[in-house]
């Protein structure tokens, strides 16, 4: 018989794991963005999917009911946070080189100009979406029912900072890489917060997404 113990310490495996998959793939295996692409949808989305089947977990319940009278407000948030990001960008031009910090990162992810708009969708609809069902709804709303909120709070935020930071560290200076994993962590837990009192991903996803479509902005002005 499954408990809810057993639930609560698979969900946090799975997590862990599939965070170390994707880290040694993209920092050391380095395949082709396709091929990458491909892996972090087995290990991010098929692999919790199938995870949660064998703990007789519910995967496509009402987490994923869309209300179409909040989607506006949905929309209008995401662009709130776009300008928000834009506006930060523009703020701290003067502080930060983001030529050199593009630069870095296109070489590391081997973007160029001609293949920007496809990673550029990608990274914006399918990749947040990928991350906010393994961050979000796996490590956040289903973690939440076996184990105290709070700590299901602190798990998916951290899981969320430490992935990122794994996969940019080397990218960035140490202010900004320090700056970077406390901002990442608490945009996690505001992630978390969004979609606490719907249970549903639409809330962190549509934040996610908008802010992407900022980081691309910055990244193609750049590129």
């Amino acid at each position: 018989m499954i408990n809810d113990k057993k639930r609560k310490f698979s969900i946090i495996f799975v997590t862990i794991i599939s965070c170390i998959i994707m880290a040694v793939i993209e920092t050391f295996i380095e395949p082709p963005y396709a091929i990458k692409s491909a892996a972090k949808v087995i290990v991010f989305l098929l692999l919790p999917v199938i995870s949660m089947k064998l703990l007789n977990i519910k995967v496509f319940d009402r987490s994923f009911a869309l209300n179409k009278k909040i989607l506006m407000k949905l929309l209008l948030l995401g662009l709130a946070i776009y300008f928000v990001v834009m506006g930060a960008y523009i703020i701290t031009g003067n502080f930060f080189d983001y030529s050199s910090l593009v630069s870095s990162l296109s070489a590391d992810q081997k973007v160029g100009s001609s293949s920007f708009i496809w990673i550029a969708l990608y990274i914006s609809f399918g990749n947040s979406f990928l991350e906010e069902f393994l961050f979000r709804f796996l490590s956040f709303i289903k973690l939440s029912e076996y184990m105290k909120k709070g700590m299901a709070y602190i798990f998916s935020s951290v899981m969320f900072a430490v992935y990122h930071i794994a996969m940019i560290g080397t990218s960035f200076p140490l202010p900004l890489l320090i700056l970077a994993l406390i901002g990442l962590a608490i945009g996690g837990c505001i992630f978390d917060y969004v979609d606490e009192k719907s249970k549903n991903i639409y809330n962190s996803w549509i934040i996610h997404m908008f802010a992407d479509f900022a980081i691309m902005t910055i990244w193609f002005i750049h590129i």
